[in-house]
């Protein structure tokens, strides 16, 4: 067996969760989890994905899992946060290792997202993007039933951040406990399906479009979070990356090939993922 995954909180308040293994021969992977997910319910992948080869880094989002924070009326943050210090102080350093092994990032459904921009800002420290189970909410992805669940999210969302100072994802079944501005941010990439943040003038779009490098998404057929036309309205965005792409099914993935369930049981998803890593080095 691996050694239990470590959680380390950095200076800046950034807490990644760790886990020892061999020596790295892959690289390592920085993953960032889905909305109101704790990092350590992607252990399973990270255990086997750290066995074959690639040291895995899980960057516990704020107001999750080991996270001292808690969305609430006097604790409010978003996009910028995570962008312009959470990512950015968890990449730095895998990046500054300087032994020549790549560096990857990795995302799950919001996770994708902010990876997806990421890369557009620090293409430098990346070797390249890893999407998993990432579908754009714009609700024209979606069909008519998908979209009325998002329209009732969307008129949620101000009364519950009015009413209450945050959204009460945990006790309503989407997200978990979240920020005013977060699920604001979250809100208008539904209804215009594009990506901004409040706090960060530059066009984050245009950065996502110059991002070059390879792409690998893994997409499960099931998953109503992330249908086809939802992850290639993600991936149409970096018109000038290598883009990779793999389906996997419930007999491939021997269990529901749903949103969640692949991170648990990982057995199809790590060897996808580490060939793809491996074909990416010269």
């Amino acid at each position: 067996m691996t050694d239990s995954p470590h959680t380390a909180a950095k200076p800046e308040g950034v807490i990644v969760r760790h886990r020892p293994g061999p020596p790295p021969a892959l690289g390592r992977l920085l993953l960032l989890p889905a909305l109101g997910v704790p990092a350590g319910y992607y252990d399973p992948l990270a255990e086997q994905l750290t066995k074959a080869g690639l040291e895995t880094h899980t960057l516990e989002l704020r107001g999750s899992g080991d996270s001292p924070l808690r969305a609430g009326r006097g604790c409010d943050f978003g996009f910028r946060e995570l962008l312009d210090e959470d990512i950015p102080s968890a990449l730095r350093p895998l990046h500054a290792a300087k032994d020549g092994l790549p560096v990857w990032l990795a995302g799950h459904s919001l996770g994708g997202h902010l990876a997806a921009m990421s890369a557009g800002r620090l293409g430098f420290a990346i070797d390249g993007l890893v999407l998993l189970a990432c579908g754009l909410p714009w609700r024209g992805a979606f069909d008519a039933r998908a979209r009325l669940r998002i329209d009732v999210l969307r008129l949620l969302i101000p009364v519950c951040n009015t009413v209450l100072g945050y959204f009460p994802g945990d006790r309503l079944g989407f997200g978990g406990r979240q920020p005013r501005r977060l699920m604001r941010e979250w809100s208008r990439l539904a209804y215009c399906g594009r990506y901004a943040a409040e706090g960060i003038d530059e066009d984050l779009e245009a950065g996502v479009a110059q991002y070059a490098g390879p792409v690998l998404t893994l997409r499960m057929t099931d998953d109503p979070f992330a249908p086809l036309a939802a992850c290639r309205a993600v991936t149409e965005k970096m018109a000038h990356a290598r883009h990779s792409e793999t389906a996997l099914d419930a007999a491939t993935l021997g269990t529901r090939a749903d949103h969640y369930r692949w991170a648990r049981k990982p057995d199809a998803v790590t060897p996808h993922l580490t060939d793809w890593c491996r074909a990416q080095r010269p």
